[in-house]
């Protein structure tokens, strides 16, 4: 039986930012997809990389309560880095998010703010490297809320061919269920609170 997630009173901001081939886009349209089944709004922006040379890709999501007059992003709340480079090169945000096995350097400016998790390792005890954009999904909505479960798993079925279903929702349930306290301090997990959250 999936988790319920709570309702999320704000409006939020994301960048993901990774290579092409990471599911960087796909990932940023099942976030928004998911926010409009939850009767919120949604406008997403993407910049393309091509995954045969690794060229960046960007999405950026607002999600809000209110209807969004203005798509641009001009504040990003949650920044998500799936590369040593995007951490590197990172944008300034309220908190920050990576991949454990991609941190390999943490800027300094940014470590009191940084969430990490073990996302490619979760991808691969789930079957498969090419979920940890799920995984991502997973550990994104544990923190920020950002829509039903139910509302993901119908944007996953929606956004992704039938044969990957299965394997998909299990790999956005394992990121949403894995204990971050492992890999961050309380002080750190805190952070992601940003916005109001209704039962």
């Amino acid at each position: 039986m999936p988790m319920k997630s709570k309702k999320v009173n704000c409006d939020i901001n994301l960048m993901i930012r990774g290579i092409g081939g990471q599911g960087v886009k796909l990932a940023g349209s099942i976030i928004g997809q998911a926010a409009i089944y939850d009767h919120r709004h949604a406008v997403q922006s993407m910049k393309y990389g091509s995954a045969i040379t690794g060229g960046e890709t960007r999405s950026e999501i607002k999600v809000s309560i209110e209807r969004i007059i203005y798509p641009r992003m001009t504040d990003i709340d949650v920044y998500v880095a799936l590369t040593q480079d995007d951490l590197e090169n990172f944008f300034d945000a309220q908190i920050y998010l990576t991949a454990t096995e991609v941190a390999k350097t943490i800027p300094k400016v940014i470590k009191d703010k940084l969430i990490l998790a073990p996302m490619l390792t979760i991808s691969e005890q789930v079957g498969s490297r090419k979920t940890m954009n799920m995984v991502l999904l997973g550990v994104l909505n544990q923190l920020f809320n950002l829509a039903s479960d139910d509302s993901f798993e119908k944007a996953i079925e929606k956004l992704t061919a039938p044969k990957f279903h299965e394997i998909n929702k299990k790999a956005y349930f394992a990121g949403k269920k894995f204990d971050l306290t492992k890999e961050n301090p309380q002080r750190i997990l805190k952070l992601a609170n940003i916005c109001k959250i209704d039962d």
